[in-house]
């Protein structure tokens, strides 16, 4: 097996891993890492050992969060290179000393819709989808060595997922992503044929399979709602929906089968935290363990159960149970994640007007000299018990941080997160100022008005909570605030718009504070304000900030807003490549406290960042 290069032996606060892929075997993973103010570049894990290694693979310019990675059966990594208006496949070999590695282009390709699924079979790294515009796509074959890649076959429509359903890698079980589009594929590699999959009922989805043994995991609708069920490839017996699996509580996301398909690791989400189960799929019994968060992938080898894993004193990085069938087994770490590098945190359950709000807390919010209030982004979404960066940087910065999952939240039953259908900026306004009148009560005269802070969704929840209250806040920094949900659904694409129909993000609130629109309401928010977006955001439109910073500047805003547009960023400017500058600004600009900031200390539009 090739040498891998030197392991990191220091890994800083600022560590943001993204887009992990495990090889077809099991053995190794991959993801994007970068590391303090380095650029993203490659990451591989060898998890043929007792414990995981993590490994930086440098490129040669670097990254961006468009890449799209994938390990190969013995160490190398394909990168998928998304640009503007183009695409290339390269083959990435470290070098042993931890030096650039190789890049070998493989194929630069007519279309940008590029998707790589990992083979399981000798010569076969991975398998490359290309979409084309002329609805057709294209079957490459991989070798995984420096040369072009095969094609093999030529599909019409687009397909997604990927589940091989025999260990010599000859038939990948293929879905179609449009409803109604039709029954899971089958592509015969040897003929390049696709056909659908014997015995797959009308609606029923395949998840995955273990290819050893053809057992099946799929998904199909019952009355109302989503069931697992087990099937076998080779059995024409219908499929078995087992009643204690699907009796899970939680936000369930099935995650591996094991190599011979008689167990199940499952994700289920509750308030905060992940749980990882496992379910006997023969005897239908559960068991399961409460860890911090886990991501939707994983991998179940001979060697143990790889999982992706992190808590807030653990940046997100693979961890395996050897022996994830015995009680009491422990989790293995890389040698590097010491968690005693990061700032732990915890979770307290506060009082709000409609029964108690979760959040994540990180120190102490009545003593510490300034105190963040943290909003999620959605609206559908929630804070995690996992590692934030952002808040690892305040709170090494002296800032108290909570994080709260308001109402509208996901993981606390479905009342709770549906109480803002048709009603944004209502309840969940309503929990977020009697957070804030909770926090500056604790912590006494004499100390700083508790902050706020907000992405998307969050970042409009936090400029609606400082126009409605101005006085209770010391400063807001936002992310990719948006203006109003009625002006959203005009400029944002067709996802979004769907979203607000499905959510009732349309319907205006009109009541004491007004209609929910923050240009018409700029006028009442008298804090410093700092505004942060991505020019190329694909979510929220950023002439939304640009019309915002505008009317606060209308509206004679006391303390001008500091503006920054982050070129190349898309909807998360902190994801980006400036990611580690746009926080440092963010704590620059929250560190000073209730003090005001002067007009000529604004940024620009379009202004540059230092390094």
């Amino acid at each position: 097996m090739r040498s891998l290069p030197t392991a990191v032996t220091g890994l800083p606060a600022e560590v943001r891993r993204i887009s992990f892929r495990f090889s077809g075997n099991g053995h190794y993973a991959t993801c994007l890492a970068a590391y303090g103010r380095d650029r993203l570049m490659p990451e591989l894990w060898d998890l043929t050992g007792p414990t995981p290694r993590p490994r930086l693979s440098p490129t040669r310019d670097g990254e961006t969060s468009w890449t799209l990675p994938l390990p190969t059966g013995d160490g190398d990594v394909l990168l998928c290179r998304h640009g503007r208006g183009s695409a290339r496949l390269l083959l990435v070999v470290p070098a042993p000393d931890g030096t650039a590695a190789e890049e070998h282009e493989l194929l630069t390709p007519r279309n940008r819709g590029l998707r790589l699924v990992a083979g399981i079979a000798p010569g076969t790294a991975a398998l490359l989808f290309e979409s084309g515009e002329e609805g057709r796509t294209t079957v490459w074959r991989v070798s995984g060595r420096a040369e072009r890649p095969e094609p093999i076959a030529e599909l019409t429509g687009v397909v997604g997922g990927g589940a091989w359903l025999d260990e010599d890698g000859r038939r990948l079980a293929l879905a179609r992503p449009e409803p109604g589009a039709g029954p899971t594929l089958v592509l015969d590699l040897a003929t390049g044929v696709a056909a659908p999959l014997e015995g797959s009922a009308d609606g029923e989805h395949l998840l995955m399979a273990a290819p050893r043994t053809g057992v099946m995991l799929t998904a199909a609708r019952r009355d109302g709602t989503f069931r697992l069920g087990v099937r076998h490839r080779d059995d024409p017996a219908p499929t078995v929906f087992p009643e204690r699996l699907n009796r899970v509580e939680g936000t369930v996301t099935p995650l591996t089968l094991d190599p011979g398909g008689r167990h199940l690791a499952l994700s289920a989400v509750r308030r905060s935290r992940s749980h990882l189960v496992l379910h006997d799929l023969v005897a239908d019994t559960t068991v399961e363990t409460e860890l911090g968060t886990l991501q939707p992938t994983a991998r179940w080898t001979d060697g143990g159960l790889h999982l992706l894993h992190s808590a807030p004193d653990r940046p997100l990085g693979v961890v395996t149970l050897p022996d994830p069938l015995r009680p009491g087994a422990g989790l293995r770490a890389a040698a590097e994640e010491h968690p005693g590098r990061w700032v732990p945190a915890r979770t307290v359950d506060y009082q709000g007007p409609a029964g108690p709000i979760e959040a994540v807390v990180y120190g102490d919010p009545a003593t510490s000299e300034h105190v963040v209030l943290a909003l999620h982004g959605g609206p559908e979404a929630a804070w995690h018990f996992g590692f934030e960066p952002l808040f690892q940087r305040m709170a090494a910065a002296g800032m108290a941080v909570v994080a709260p999952n308001q109402r509208g939240s996901t993981g606390y039953g479905a009342a709770h997160r549906d109480a803002i259908h048709d009603a944004w900026g209502g309840p969940d306004l309503a929990d977020i100022l009697h957070l804030g009148r909770t926090l500056a009560d604790a912590r006494g005269p004499g100390r700083h008005r508790p902050m706020l802070y907000g992405i998307s969704y969050g970042a409009y929840l936090a400029l609606l909570a400082a126009a409605a209250e101005p006085d209770r806040w010391a400063r807001a920094a936002v992310v990719a605030p948006f203006l109003s949900g009625r002006k959203l659904y005009q400029d944002g694409p067709p996802s979004v718009r769907t979203l607000l129909d499905r959510l009732g993000g349309r319907v205006e609130l009109d009541d004491a504070l007004g209609p929910r629109d923050l240009a018409r309401l700029a006028g009442r928010m008298r804090l410093p304000i700092m505004i942060v977006h991505g020019l190329q955001d694909s979510i929220i439109p950023v002439a939304h900030s640009r019309r915002l910073q505008a009317g606060l500047l209308a509206a004679g805003h006391p303390v001008e807003p500091v503006y920054l547009e982050i070129a190349g960023a898309d909807h998360d400017p902190l994801a980006s490549g400036d990611g580690h500058l746009v926080a440092g600004r963010l704590i620059d600009f929250l560190s000073e406290g209730a003090g005001p900031r002067t007009a000529g200390s604004s940024i620009r539009r379009g202004a540059s960042l230092p390094a």
